[in-house]
């Protein structure tokens, strides 16, 4: 299971004895907040307020950066650094079996401004939450992407399993959930590299998709993420389910901000969780407004 850790040191994991994700939300609820992206921005770290933690919206092929302004007003620009970083690339890309409900996604053929979005699912696999949503997406004949936790991996190969036999896209999540943002080069190269290892256990290859645990980024890590041939991916539609939102309040969110191209963002592990609840509800609302699902290899 994950256990908190403190992102204000690069020495590891916390070796509390809480066996508890909950801590993992209740310290993303210090770094993850909604913002307000840029026409066709994709990500950039701008400066938390009062806690001196990048905080990032959207997504960004690594190595690359754009503009976003945060809800305080401030914006920023992520550089690339040509550092060169000792890597292992993973085995192989992965796509998915099955193709997303949408007949551009089928054919691999999806423009900007299709009405497109992508439903990603953070921290599991777990056998409650995790199951839920995967009977869910099934039931809708949705593909989705599940960003995944090391130490979950392990603890749930057969979910991983589930995961990918019934088409949707995995991506890394780091090994125990280690904020990244300001960590040193052999860290983020542990994290993420331990995390292939359990993923290419479970389901026989390993991914070349990662997102940053509370969306904490920096040159070192697009870096070593170019260099590995890797892709960062961040969301423009936080849900904020990781804080125990209210379904009402998380649909409004949706139905609110999410555009041709979103990367909507949820967890599919955690005490505080309401999203079997919110799934169908946000899943019949963008259909009825004409959104198809992708997983995030097909956004535009």
């Amino acid at each position: 299971m994950i256990t908190e850790h403190n992102p204000s040191s690069d020495s590891g994991p916390n070796k509390s004895n809480s066996n508890s994700i909950s801590n993992i939300h209740t310290m993303a609820g210090r770094f993850a907040k909604p913002f307000l992206i840029l026409p066709l921005a994709i990500v950039l770290t701008a400066a938390a307020s009062g806690c001196g933690q990048a905080e990032l919206a959207g997504k960004v092929e690594a190595g690359g950066f754009n503009v976003v302004q945060s809800e305080n007003g401030a914006t920023g620009k992520a550089q690339s650094s040509n550092e060169p970083i000792a890597v292992q690339p993973p085995t192989s890309p992965q796509s998915t079996k099955n193709p997303a409900d949408v007949s551009n996604a089928k054919k691999g053929i999806v423009k900007r401004g299709d009405k497109v979005v992508a439903l990603t699912f953070d921290d599991g696999p777990d056998p409650k939450t995790t199951v839920k949503i995967l009977d869910i997406l099934k039931r809708e004949n949705i593909k989705a992407t599940f960003f995944v936790v090391g130490v979950q991996v392990e603890q749930y190969p057969e979910i991983m399993k589930r995961i990918v036999d019934e088409g949707h896209l995995i991506g890394n999540h780091s090994n125990n959930h280690a904020n990244l943002g300001k960590s040193s080069r052999s860290k983020i190269k542990q994290q993420i590299e331990d995390n292939d290892k359990l993923i290419k256990e479970a389901v026989g290859f390993t991914t070349n998709f990662f997102r940053p645990a509370y969306g904490a980024s920096s040159s070192q890590l697009r870096a070593y993420l170019k260099n590995t041939g890797r892709k960062q991916v961040l969301w423009d539609v936080d849900t904020r389910d990781w804080a125990g939102t209210s379904v009402k309040d998380m649909r409004a969110n949706v139905n609110q901000n999410t555009k041709p191209g979103s990367n909507i963002l949820m967890h599919s592990f955690g005490s505080k969780l309401k999203t079997p609840e919110l799934l169908p509800l946000i899943i019949d609302d963008l259909r009825d407004k004409g959104y198809s699902f992708v997983t995030v290899d097909k956004l535009p």
